[in-house]
């Protein structure tokens, strides 16, 4: 078996069976590849997804509730293949993707591979946050990679949503682990920089295409969220690996000042960030967000950097709150 596909997936069954019939759509043949979908505790007839036939081999494996994190370690544990692939539940593949992300995996030594993602939204038609975001993700992440090239990246942007790894390696750098104890767990970058220590490369493959029909897009609110809580769990990241939080820039005006080490143009913008927090500077901007929404499309330009303000806000908060949930642990 050339290749082995796991897919941890929760309350998730019209998603699982979307992207399992783009796998039955790969130009890699069926009997090169096989996949384990590990459900996560979902409270859903797991008949709905197990009666569905495919050409491929597939098995579909409970485990109670325990994170994703675990549920990818789990199914690597069935795994055969001479190449890993894990997939999110809420990710659809290209006919090549399979095939690109083996190939190059298996040509290049000491390598992660991760498929090139392509940002959709869930809500149709979607909302003036929703459309502007999309556009602005797609831009910067994919800015060079629509040629079909494949190209090395920086270890932080390793993702788990699509990420091809040599078995033997994956077990060799101790598999995923869960840094922080919490959602979202930055298991992925955690992965990519213990494998970066180790000496290998994080390459992305420009034929391997992925959408990502990422929910946490639907609105303003539900991206907030999940920021504010990346940027929480992101302190015990910090404290599981001192040497990493230089390679998140995302973070660096969102953390505390350093005043003997921040430059003067961080300390200010780092000031201006904390300032954002404060409820009546951000219910302002929301309020601001709401009324340039109103003339949307045309406001496009201008609620462009207001929504990344308004998020780096919520970020912030969140890095706080890890901050001072960490000092009350100590004591």
């Amino acid at each position: 078996m050339q290749v082995s596909v796991i897919i941890p997936t929760y309350n998730r069954p019209d998603a699982i069976i979307k992207l399992l019939d783009t796998l039955a759509a790969q130009t890699l043949p069926a009997d090169q590849f096989e996949v384990v979908v590990v459900d996560d505790g979902s409270d859903y007839d797991p008949e709905r997804v197990q009666q569905k036939s495919y050409p491929f081999a597939w098995r579909y494996l409970r485990q109670e509730n325990s994170g994703a994190t675990v549920a990818r370690n789990y199914g690597a544990s069935f795994c055969s293949g001479e190449v890993l692939v894990v997939i999110d539940d809420d990710v659809t593949v290209e006919p090549p993707a399979l095939a690109a992300l083996a190939e190059l995996c298996l040509r290049e030594d000491r390598a992660l591979v991760m498929g090139t993602l392509i940002s959709r939204s869930v809500a149709q038609p979607p909302s003036p946050f929703t459309a502007t975001v999309l556009e602005s993700i797609n831009q910067f992440e994919h800015a060079g990679s629509g040629d079909g090239q494949d190209r090395e990246v920086h270890f932080s942007w390793c993702n788990t949503q699509l990420l091809a790894v040599r078995r033997e390696d994956f077990f060799a750098l101790g598999m995923l682990q869960d840094p922080t104890g919490g959602w979202p767990n930055w298991d992925d970058v955690d992965f990519g920089y213990r494998a970066h220590l180790a000496g290998f490369r994080l390459l992305q493959s420009g034929r391997a295409t992925g959408y990502h029909w990422d929910n946490s897009l639907r609105s303003l609110e539900a991206a907030c969220n999940r920021w504010q809580r990346a940027a929480r769990s992101a302190v015990q990241l910090f404290a599981a690996h001192p040497g990493l939080q230089p390679h998140l820039p995302m973070l660096a005006d969102k953390l505390p000042v350093n005043w003997r080490q921040d430059h003067p143009r961080l300390i200010v913008r780092k000031l201006v960030r904390r300032l954002t927090t404060v409820p009546p500077v951000l219910n302002a901007l929301e309020g601001l967000s709401r009324l340039l929404e109103r003339d949307f499309p045309r406001n496009k330009q201008r609620l462009a950097p207001l929504y990344l303000w308004i998020q780096g806000a919520y970020m912030s908060r969140g890095y706080y709150e890890g901050l001072q949930a960490a000092a009350w642990r100590k004591h």
